[in-house]
Formats: structure tokens, C-alpha cells, sequence
């Protein structure tokens, strides 16, 4: 594992101003992976997007862990959704004469 795709859960709540508690809740509803293999829990950095949008939906609207990982599911279906009917369109594209 490389040391530079990685940043501390401390440094992250620190810089975004949320506690661990928070982060660590989402790890615990599966929607994050936190590498607790060495001295400090660490943050796979291609991950950070999706946690920042957690942490702007508890702190801007207010809402608790339980509602964020309500949304993220419901946000993870409407993206599916998208590229279904992307793919779709794609399909109908190739039938028009």
C-alpha cells in the first residue's frame, strides 16, 4: 500500500470539521472502507468524494448517519437508473432510420 492514496481519519474530520464518530459510522453502514492496519485509521483517498458528500448532507441539511446512509442508497439507485435509460437511449439511437 502506498502511504500517498491514503489520509487519516483525524486530519480528515480536522480539515472538514466532523467528528470521527461521524466517519466511523460510515464505515459501519458499508459505505466507506477505513484501513485500521496501522497506527491510525486511514482514508483510501478515491473515496474522499463520496465522503464529502456525506459530510455536506449531515452538516448543510442537518441530517443524522442513519438519514445519510438513506440517502446515499437512494442517490447510488438514481444513478443506476440514469445509466439504464442512457444505455437504452443508446439501443433506440441505433433504430432510428
Amino acid at each position: 500500500m502506498k502511504q500517498e492514496n491514503y489520509i487519516s481519519v483525524k486530519t480528515f474530520c480536522q480539515h472538514h470539521g466532523v467528528k470521527e464518530s461521524f466517519v466511523y459510522s460510515m464505515y459501519e453502514f458499508e459505505l466507506l472502507q477505513i484501513d485500521d492496519s496501522a497506527e491510525e485509521a486511514l482514508l483510501l483517498t478515491d473515496e474522499l468524494p463520496v465522503l464529502e458528500k456525506m459530510v455536506r448532507l449531515h452538516k448543510e441539511l442537518d441530517i443524522n448517519p442513519e438519514g445519510v446512509q438513506a440517502v446515499y442508497h437512494l442517490l447510488q439507485q438514481v444513478e443506476g437508473l440514469q445509466e439504464e435509460v442512457a444505455a437504452l437511449k443508446r439501443k433506440l439511437d441505433r433504430f432510428d432510420l
